[in-house]
């Protein structure tokens, strides 16, 4: 006779089912408020500026985009039929990321339940309600919510689907209904992110992993004299039907998902390591993003021998249930259990089949996913943990369910009831919990310290708003942040730089954009710099240094990643690069990168333009731009040498640094000022001095110097593999 599952839940007192909904009530209900708290309080920032922007759209120009980018639409379609109704407000936006977060809880609680039991499924719920990692994308306007909640929803249909299968005798159509629904569930996922086809593969392997434990278990019940039941293919059927549905809803969108990756340029080239990757998830999962670097480090250890811990336990409790399931043998097997008078087990189907199901299933979703992501990664070098937030409920069913183990005391053996398993339990699930509520606390402060902030376009773009005048402009050295901008800002009186529409890391400013300078600012007075992700399109601030060569600077200000500067213009400016270069050389270094001048002024070492971040409390620096082009393909990364020498050949200062961009990602024939600042001694007298320039290999050993060093256009040689410019300091100008 078959127990059926949930006998105990089934056949308990009202009285106990109504607490028992009304706790999971109460706490779906926290975990609401958790993530709907100040759910406006921070700035839009780039990724979540553009989930409005493709709000704006026709649904086929939203489709179009999305062809193109990184992700599929159907959190756009959803998004863009909810701000229809209820506007494109912050806290608009985001709360369809908290209503999805939300949902998961309680579906995370059942599907908990089935495989862990109910103290499982309780600790399961209490630790995703307080995961600062969930709650963080909780409260931002992506898709990665919708994802968690549609790839656990697809889990939980794949595991009826594989309960409805190994029956003891199911019909050879019985699963069809589940399959259907689970490919309806898992298309979904695929069409909201391309990381779904992850889970998808963790499914499968563990189909096969529960199957083989299966046909063991049944294997070792025939063992005893059993009739030996005919084999089905209703399991086989019903997955290929499933797969083979999977497929068919996704394939008008398969060809943008094969091309998609060969097609991104936003990420840099080369490779990451995959161990810190690793360890970034690891930190992510457990602490989510708002722990600081140094203390994640150190709470890190106690996560990882908790998650052990818990994989451990969670092993043994799965390994006793298979054992419960497989009738004892005799000697011989001259007698089944039934023979020998025993009582008879229920087949493994119901409840102890899911039971049994818990370690390949949630090893697979939690293993499967990660692995393919970090390969991924390590192949296009472009990374973040929320990539793998799939693997997320997997990782905290783990953690519930091998602390429940221990806390509940009643695992194989009678070894829980010991005393020191159940205090492992609950200091590993205080220690958790403990560590939660502190990012939790970082996160809800978010004036408290700037490293857990999102780019505050919001203030930016209202101090701008409040301060411009009629002829007056803006810039935004990024061009891919307009969404950001647009949005608290408007779509006139601005203009990007590069005029790119999404990230493009070979998208770099050079001194040739003066002449886009020219054709903005003509006939304005001023303008206002907007800086955001400078480091990848404008990484030798070009911007700055043109509008300090025409201008004056007289506002800076920094606003959370952001920065903003305001320059006098005056009525006549000239944006050749003879203006940008006061001391021209034109040498050749190696017969690859050509030296064409450079730009030496002096200004305070505290200035906020400083290049090499030094201080010097009122001391003097010297700014120096030193302008190189590529004249041929660079294949090595070389480092640049600057000395400052007096009359009589001491060294004053020097300079060595690597360029803001390798010189093997040079592209040939653009001009870029490469940006450093020397620290000059104190009561440094005027008089005449020299700068001595040039390249050499950083990672050979006695730095061997890049040459020759041929002036241009004589072939004159320089001695030394370096080019030496005379200067003049006089008045605190250099000339």
């Amino acid at each position: 006779m078959k127990t059926p599952y949930n006998r105990s839940i089934t056949t308990a007192p009202q009285s106990i089912r109504t607490l028992c909904g009304i706790a999971l009530l109460s706490m779906v209900l926290i975990g609401f408020s958790v993530r709907v708290y100040l759910l406006a309080a921070q700035s839009l920032w780039y990724d979540e500026a553009v989930s409005w922007y493709l709000t704006q759209m026709s649904l086929p120009q939203l489709t179009t985009w999305t062809a193109h980018d990184i992700q599929p639409p159907l959190y756009y379609y959803l998004l863009w039929l909810w701000v229809r109704l209820v506007g494109t407000s912050e806290y608009a936006l985001r709360f369809p990321s908290v209503l999805f977060a939300t949902l998961t809880l309680p579906l995370l609680w059942q599907f908990a339940r089935r495989l862990l039991g109910t103290a499982g499924a309780w600790l399961t719920l209490l630790l995703a309600l307080l995961s600062p990692f969930h709650v963080y994308y909780a409260q931002e306007a992506r898709m990665y919510t919708l994802l968690t909640l549609l790839g656990l929803l697809s889990t939980c249909l794949w595991l009826r689907l594989l309960r409805t299968l190994y029956r003891a005798a199911p019909a050879p159509y019985h699963g069809l209904l589940p399959a259907i629904g689970y490919a309806i569930t898992m298309a979904a996922a695929l069409y909201t992110h391309y990381f779904a086809a992850f889970l998808f593969a963790a499914h499968l392997i563990a189909w096969a992993w529960i199957g083989w434990r299966h046909a063991l278990s049944r294997s070792g019940e025939r063992s005893g004299g059993a009739p030996r039941p005919s084999p089905t293919r209703a399991p086989f059927i019903s997955i290929a039907v499933a797969a083979l549905l999977v497929l068919v809803l996704y394939s008008p969108w398969l060809p943008f998902l094969i091309g998609r990756y060969a097609q991104d340029t936003s990420y840099w080239p080369g490779r990451l390591s995959i161990v810190e990757m690793a360890r970034r998830l690891f930190l992510t999962f457990t602490m989510g993003e708002t722990v600081k670097e140094a203390i994640a480090m150190q709470l890190a250890p106690g996560h990882g021998i908790i998650l052990l811990i818990s994989v451990a336990a969670l092993l043994w409790a799965g390994r006793s249930v298979v054992r419960a399931a497989i009738p004892p043998r005799h000697k011989g097997n001259k007698s089944s259990a039934s023979e020998s008078g025993a009582p008879e087990r229920p087949p493994a189907d119901g409840d102890r089949f899911s039971r049994r199901a818990a370690p390949p299933l949630l090893l697979s979703c939690l293993i499967v996913p990660v692995a393919l992501v970090l390969f991924l990664a390590w192949q296009v070098p472009k990374f973040n943990p929320r990539y793998a937030m799939l693997a997320w409920p997997a990782f905290v069913v783990i953690l519930a369910g091998g602390l429940a183990v221990l806390i509940k005391g009643k695992p194989t053996n009678g070894i829980g009831k010991k005393w020191l398993p159940r205090c492992v339990g609950i200091l590993a699930a205080a220690f958790v919990l403990s560590t939660s509520l502190y990012s939790l606390h970082n996160w809800f402060l978010p004036y408290r310290d700037n490293q857990f902030n999102k780019a505050d376009f919001r203030i930016t773009a209202q101090i701008v708003r409040e301060r411009i005048k009629p002829d007056e402009t803006v810039l935004l050295s990024s061009g891919h942040m307009a969404p950001a901008w647009a949005y608290y800002y408007g779509w006139e009186g601005w203009h990007p730089l590069p005029a790119i529409e999404t990230l493009d890391v070979g998208a770099i400013l050079d001194l040739s954009v003066g002449d886009r300078l020219a054709h903005i600012l003509a006939h304005k007075r001023g303008v206002w710099l907007v800086r955001w992700q400078n480091e990848i399109t404008d990484p030798f601030d070009v911007l700055p240094l043109w509008l300090s060569t025409v201008g004056e600077q007289d506002d800076y200000g920094q606003f959370w990643h952001m920065e903003l500067y305001h320059y006098r213009l005056p009525s006549q400016m000239r944006f050749d690069l003879e203006h940008v270069i006061t001391h021209p050389v034109r040498a050749l270094v190696g017969g690859q990168i050509r030296l064409l001048g450079m730009r030496p002024r002096l200004q305070q070492c505290d200035s906020p333009l400083r290049i090499s971040g030094v201080h010097g409390d009122g001391q003097r620096c010297m700014a120096l731009a030193l302008v190189w082009q590529a004249v041929a393909q660079v294949e090595e990364d070389y480092a640049v040498f600057v000395h400052l020498r007096d009359g009589a050949g001491i060294a004053v200062a020097n300079g060595d640094h690597l360029p803001a961009r390798p010189t093997s990602a040079w592209p040939i024939e653009r001009a870029f000022p490469d940006q450093i600042s020397l620290k000059l001694p104190p009561e440094m007298p005027d008089g005449s001095y020299w700068l001595e320039v040039g390249l050499y290999h950083p990672h050979l050993p006695e730095l061997p110097r890049l040459g020759p060093v041929m002036l241009e256009p004589s072939g004159e040689l320089q001695p030394g593999e370096r080019v030496i410019v005379p200067i003049r300091v006089q008045g605190g100008q250099v000339g």
